[in-house]
């Protein structure tokens, strides 16, 4: 079922870790009666799961594409015309779904909890999590002295930042 040489239990294996979506290292928690190994620990999660031989880093590349382009391919399809999905007519994919696509990437592993709260009279930091009571969860792409460019779900929006407090 599992991994062709013989392990002991304790011993160190590469798996993907189905809780945290990565190959990490386990340490091999059940063996079957032929020696395959047939449950692991996480070292970074500690959870025990079964085991999962580790995926090519190609194959992931592969996957998070075919996703981007299925949600492109979803959002395509409410356009005006009608026509089908833009990717697939056209091979141009919309700034929406391109800014859509850069959002869940720069947030995949965000913690909303460590976000900054917005306020026009902070100032933020190139990659600063923030989160924007009428837009939500964003990540600062541009800082200048008046204003953030900002992206949230929706897109890119341009933001006050560094205002003087009226007292």
């Amino acid at each position: 079922m599992a991994d062709t040489a013989k392990h002991g239990l304790g011993d160190i294996v590469d798996i993907r870790c189905r809780f945290c979506r990565l190959n990490l290292d386990a340490s091999v928690s059940a063996l079957g009666p032929d020696g395959s190994i047939m449950k692991v620990q996480c070292r970074t999660c500690k959870h025990f799961q079964d085991f999962k031989a580790p995926v090519p880093v190609e194959d992931q590349r592969a996957a998070l594409l075919k996703k981007v382009m299925k949600i492109a391919e979803r959002h395509t399809r409410g356009s005006s015309d009608r026509s089908g999905p833009a990717i697939k007519t056209t091979g141009i994919l919309s700034a929406e779904v391109v800014a859509r696509a850069l959002w869940e990437e720069a947030t995949v592993d965000a913690n909303p909890l460590k976000s900054k709260i917005y306020d026009q009279h902070r100032v933020f930091l190139v990659d600063d999590l923030i989160t924007c009571k009428g837009k939500g969860l964003g990540v600062v792409r541009e800082v200048d002295d008046q204003s953030i460019l900002v992206l949230f779900r929706e897109g890119f929006e341009r933001l006050p930042q560094g205002q003087p407090r009226d007292e």
